[in-house]
């Protein structure tokens, strides 16, 4: 009954980490300023796309539109005067003065849905987003720095002041390659590692318990044998069984001694194994 309830709580607990695991891959979606479409129309320039990220950081998301589609998206970051946007999902808008950091791009082939307004056009993907420099600025627009105390795996660079890399206005519409991979900590391999680990343990501790219960069961068949075979010598007149071999010897036993009393024509007092010297007068 102990095993069960210990198990129980193991799977529970596994649970409860799996769970939090997958709550960190997931991208922050959290909606700040909610704004379906811009509230004035102002002038746009071109476009000019930068790749496919796994997460928004630092973009803030304006939320979700039914009938979402690059151009809304642009003018709505236009009239918060961002340099950047981003679309994820196919219905939200992402808007931002940085692109994201260089490390958390992915392939291309990761947003690939369509936007709800427009069939012709991607935005982003499940948990990607779809970067675009809006064309407010003509300026290079830098990408942003993963603090180095947020990812243990991030690259360390090269030299003591590494400048901030940037994206000319003027490059070209085609997407950049994904990079070599990612620097995201895996959360879900350090979950499954603490699992095992935990797995583990109770497996070392059942054996203990298992082991100390085995030895109890054999103490107490033990010493019913002997409390039977004790009962069944007093009941047949015998003598009682102890682990001392020499107490069943019958010369040891002075009661043995005193059998040998009888009333035959013998006497028992008188020893008949020698001669007795009598001396008598002549």
């Amino acid at each position: 009954m102990v095993y069960i309830r210990f198990a129980s709580a193991l799977a529970a607990a596994s649970m409860l980490l799996m769970a939090a695991a997958a709550e960190d891959d997931k991208p922050n979606t959290t909606v700040k300023d909610h704004i379906e479409t811009p509230s004035v129309t102002l002038p746009a320039s071109a476009m000019t796309s930068i790749g496919c990220f796994e997460t928004g950081t630092p973009l803030e998301n304006h939320g979700d539109y039914d009938f979402q589609s690059p151009g809304n998206c642009q003018l709505i970051c236009i009239e918060q005067k961002k340099n950047v946007m981003g679309l994820s999902d196919g219905v939200n808008c992402w808007c931002g003065d940085e692109i994201p950091a260089k490390e958390w791009q992915t392939g291309n082939d990761t947003c690939s849905t369509t936007c709800s307004g427009d069939d012709t056009s991607l935005c982003g993907g499940k948990g990607s987003l779809w970067v675009v420099l809006t064309g407010v600025t003509r300026n290079p627009v830098d990408y942003y720095e993963i603090p180095k105390s947020s990812s243990s795996s991030s690259r360390q660079p090269t030299s003591t002041a590494a400048p901030k890399s940037t994206a000319a206005a003027s490059a070209s519409a085609t997407p950049n390659p994904a990079p070599e991979e990612d620097s995201k900590p895996n959360t879900v391999a350090i979950a499954v590692g603490v699992v095992v680990g935990i797995l583990g343990l109770a497996c070392i501790v059942f054996g203990v318990w298992f082991l100390l219960r085995r030895r109890r069961q054999r103490q107490a068949e033990e010493d019913y044998r002997r409390n039977a075979a004790n009962v069944n010598a007093f009941v047949n007149g015998g003598k009682l069984h102890t682990s001392n071999s020499s107490m069943n010897d019958s010369r040891l036993d002075p009661s043995f001694m005193d059998r040998r009393q009888s009333n035959g024509s013998i006497a028992d007092n008188e020893d008949y194994s020698r001669r007795i010297l009598k001396v008598t007068n002549v």
